[in-house]
């Protein structure tokens, strides 16, 4: 994927589609669009930036991931098997650009006592990690990520970078959009002399404390046998409150559902 910083409005369509199109809980996106302003006047300026997972070459998360749960397609997309994540939050203290989340909140918009229709298909996402897949079902169907067609300007563009046929790659020639080192997104920044994978880095990376408050991680290396220890028990704790928490939810919506209107 390509985005064109020099024209993103910062309007937050994008954000929005990913929420209804994934079925996101309260409180998690898997796609933000921030601010970032640098210098002082008159010399000053700000961009908007739209950051979600980067999808990289070599993902760190997959390295980290104790259970497998965490890979790459073929295709450059890298996925969570959410059966098969335990919620250790290894993952996302590997994450250089805090693109992952653990919900443990098993609850829906408004505290209602049942899901809206956007809102069904987010059964399984609870207590594991969670993050940007591209939309992979509509990829796989041969349609572009929902931030893709939401964008009312056009500063995304999606498609298939062996192909120097697709847009994807008229666009970068076109632009000069430049890659974040070791991903696979491009971003083309006008006449901004802007690093935007730094900028991530530098506002967004979160510690796995602060991703998720159950569970601990630690960042490690492939192979790294501390880490797997270490996901096995702060799996164990946040899979307890995980559980209560969901628990918890689950017995007040039905409580509300059976309960007489006053």
């Amino acid at each position: 994927m390509a985005i064109d910083l020099a024209h993103c409005a910062g309007c937050q369509t994008c954000v929005v589609a990913c929420q209804m199109s994934n079925a996101l809980k309260p409180d998690v996106a898997w796609l933000s669009v921030d601010t970032l302003e640098w210098g002082r006047w008159p010399e000053g300026d700000r961009a908007f930036l739209p950051h979600a997972c980067l999808h990289c070459d070599e993902p760190s998360c997959v390295k980290v991931c104790p259970t497998g749960a965490s890979a790459k397609r073929d295709d450059g997309i890298v996925e969570v098997a959410y059966d098969r994540c335990i919620g250790c939050g290894v993952c996302l203290t590997a994450c250089p650009y805090g693109a992952r989340t653990i919900n443990a909140d098993d609850r829906w918009f408004f505290d209602a006592a049942a899901p809206a229709p956007y809102e069904t298909d987010s059964a399984g996402r609870i207590g594991v990690a969670e993050k940007c897949t591209l939309c992979a079902a509509r990829v796989d169907e041969g349609g572009r990520p929902a931030c893709v067609d939401a964008c009312p300007v056009g500063v995304r563009v999606f498609g298939d970078m062996d192909d120097p046929q697709s847009d994807v790659r008229a666009f970068i020639e076109e632009t000069g959009a430049e890659p974040v080192a070791g991903t696979g997104l491009f971003y083309a920044v006008g006449s901004r002399s802007l690093d935007a994978g730094q900028a991530i880095k530098k506002r967004f990376y979160r510690p796995a404390t602060e991703a998720v408050k159950q569970g601990e991680g630690a960042a490690g290396g492939e192979g790294n046998p501390a880490v797997v220890a270490g996901a096995g028990i702060a799996a164990a704790a946040l899979a307890a409150g995980a559980g209560l928490t969901a628990k918890k939810n689950r017995d007040r919506r039905a409580a509300r559902a059976s309960s007489p209107e006053e």
